[in-house]
């Protein structure tokens, strides 16, 4: 019985740290009147009240518990005030502190290891980014590029923009070799390093090299999934089957077209650059479509009205198919191939292999005359 007990108190540790859930406390020294503090969450892709309480003396407390930590928001809302003050942060399993005078949105906080790191990082690229912000909103407007510029101040411009996004990479890369442990590491290795364009096979080792715990967690199940379908993608691998309905409503299956070179082009009606790129494409189908290249637009319109319209605006006459169901869907096209941004493009062998990717540009029937032999 004596060895039973100390058994059990022995796994007490065990026993509340799998409980352990978080605890917020808000001290407002100066804040007057009465007042209301709201918890706010990411619940499906929207932000939503997840608790509320009466702020008394200066003073709030939720308490609650997450799977993982996230992103979220404290709000004050004064009586008389319609306004809300709102501060940012990571919620984690913790004892986390605001503390501030009489505005949320100028609180310190304590307690939260997520939300440290994450400021942390975010002290060494946001003046990169204030930077690059700067250099955009001086050389472009509306899509287009600012008139009055010389060819040299424009390559002067690209060439600021294109060191100072790989800065930001690299502090980023930095940041997850050293943070293998903690969730902000993983959590930058999924919106960072993978981003919406990346190597499947220059990350994925780096992925393994996180945690087991992580490495098992939403999120680490979140980033190898979308490596593994980065790979389905990737140059040398044959493109998996799919199907898809064309613009007439008969059902298009991509092994309808071995033996062709297909150049299978993922846009949407409201993907400006999308839009600005077909030009290049109606030139390369002009062209190349007598040596043996066809040409397929996947489009992620979730409106089938908006996709017709704007095939008949660009006049756009090769074969036009989609699901309809944009890029979010889990079970759609672009989450299969972990498509995350467009305009995007694959070339494919007469054999169903990926030969390139993301060919763009004026120079688009060169580039992919090259690979047609």
């Amino acid at each position: 019985m004596k060895k039973s007990l100390i058994s059990i108190l022995m796994l007490l540790p065990f026993m509340v740290a799998a409980q352990k859930n978080y605890t917020l406390t808000g001290k407002l020294s100066d804040l007057k009147g009465p007042a209301r503090a709201y918890l706010v969450t990411l619940q499906n892709g929207a932000w939503k009240e997840t608790d509320s309480v009466e702020i008394k003396g200066g003073k709030f407390q939720f308490t609650g518990k997450v799977e993982e930590p996230q992103n979220a928001l404290i709000a004050i809302k004064r009586s008389a005030d319609q306004q809300r003050d709102n501060l940012s942060f990571y919620l984690e399993n913790s004892r986390i502190t605001f503390t501030g005078k009489d505005a949320i949105k100028d609180a310190t906080v304590t307690g939260s290891v997520s939300d440290r790191e994450n400021r942390e990082l975010a002290a060494l690229v946001t003046p990169i980014t204030n930077k690059i912000m700067k250099i955009q909103n001086e050389f472009t407007k509306d899509h287009g590029v600012v008139e009055g510029k010389t060819v040299a101040q424009k390559k002067e411009a690209q060439d600021s923009l294109t060191s100072h996004v790989a800065q930001i990479k690299a502090i980023q890369q930095k940041f997850v070799e050293t943070h293998l442990n903690s969730f902000m590491g993983l959590y930058t290795f999924n919106h960072s390093v993978l981003g919406s364009h990346f190597d499947s096979a220059a990350v994925k080792p780096l992925f393994y090299k996180f945690s087991p715990q992580l490495q098992s967690s939403p999120l680490g199940q979140l980033a190898i999934s979308r490596i593994l379908a980065n790979e389905k993608r990737a140059v040398g691998v044959k493109i998996i089957d799919f199907e898809q309905t064309a613009i007439d409503g008969k059902l298009f299956n991509i092994k309808s077209l071995r033996g062709k070179y297909v150049f299978i082009d993922f846009w949407a009606s409201w993907c400006y650059w999308c839009r600005k790129e077909n030009p290049n494409v109606i030139k390369a189908y002009e062209q190349l479509k007598d040596r043996n290249l066809e040409i397929v637009s996947v489009s992620f319109d979730e409106s089938k009205a908006s996709w017709e319209n704007a095939v008949k605006e660009d006049k756009l006459p090769w074969l036009q198919v989609s699901d309809l169901k944009g890029m979010k869907v889990k079970e759609g096209l672009a989450a299969m191939l972990d498509i995350k941004a467009i305009p995007q493009n694959l070339l494919i062998s007469p054999e169903g292999v990926i030969i390139a990717a993301n060919l763009r540009g004026e120079d688009l029937p060169a580039k992919l005359a090259a690979f047609i032999k």
